[in-house]
């Protein structure tokens, strides 16, 4: 089950073949250099991977990690993580470092007194990386919400680009009725007035004669 569980945590973390591999080094922190579990999780942001840590520790170990501002680290102090702690409670450090497109997590358990290694701790070592695999796979989980959410984001807005685009049609198209009818209208007053020139041009042709004829009888005077 082990085994399906890290198969489907490599094939969603990474766009590589290369597997995920915590990584044993000595590194600076807090309390000084220490070994510290190390795995680097590819194209995330580090405020993701920070941001998230918190979350991680709260959902899956009930634990709530406190920032420490001055060490740029997470501190989840006494911390009642069995698998780690054997019946102890452990101080747990976590810190992030971005490494190109890909961010860095770096892991420090304090049993109390000894810093967890592989070499005096080899099973409890096992454990913690399990620990941070499984925060790897949630991370990429993380991101591929994000994503959609974003997706999802950019699918409403074109949606509402067409809803826009589909008014502004609709618009158009009651304009160019509009302008049909003034058209329509238009022609149809041109036509009246056609009517009406050439019923005023009788008319006058009329006058025309009526003056003549009155000219006509008073030089007959």
């Amino acid at each position: 089950m082990e085994n399906r569980f890290f198969t489907i945590a490599a094939l969603l973390l990474l766009p590589t073949l290369a597997l995920p591999q915590v990584q044993e080094k000595m590194l600076d922190m807090s309390a000084g250099q220490q070994p510290a579990l190390v795995l680097e999780i590819p194209s995330v942001s580090q405020d993701l991977v920070s941001d998230f840590w918190k979350q991680y520790m709260k959902d899956f170990y009930r634990e709530k990690p406190k920032w420490q501002r001055r060490d740029d680290e997470w501190l989840s102090d006494d911390a009642d993580l069995s698998a780690l702690g054997a019946g102890n409670t452990v101080d747990v450090y976590a810190k992030t470092e971005e490494q190109g497109e890909n961010v860095e997590i770096q892991l420090w358990v304090d049993l109390g007194g000894a810093f967890l290694n592989s070499r005096e701790h080899p099973a409890r070592y096992t454990e913690a990386e399990k620990l941070l695999l499984r925060f790897a796979l949630e991370v990429a989980r993380e991101k591929m919400r994000l994503d959609i959410e974003a997706q999802e984001d950019l699918l409403k807005d074109m949606n509402r680009d067409l809803e826009r685009l589909a008014s502004k049609k609709e618009r158009a198209e009651r304009e160019i009725e509009r302008a049909k009818e003034t058209i329509r209208q238009a022609e149809a007053d041109i036509e009246q007035n056609l009517q009406e020139q050439a019923d005023m041009q009788a008319k006058i042709a009329e006058q025309e004669k009526l003056i003549k004829k009155l000219q006509k009888q008073r030089n007959g005077l």
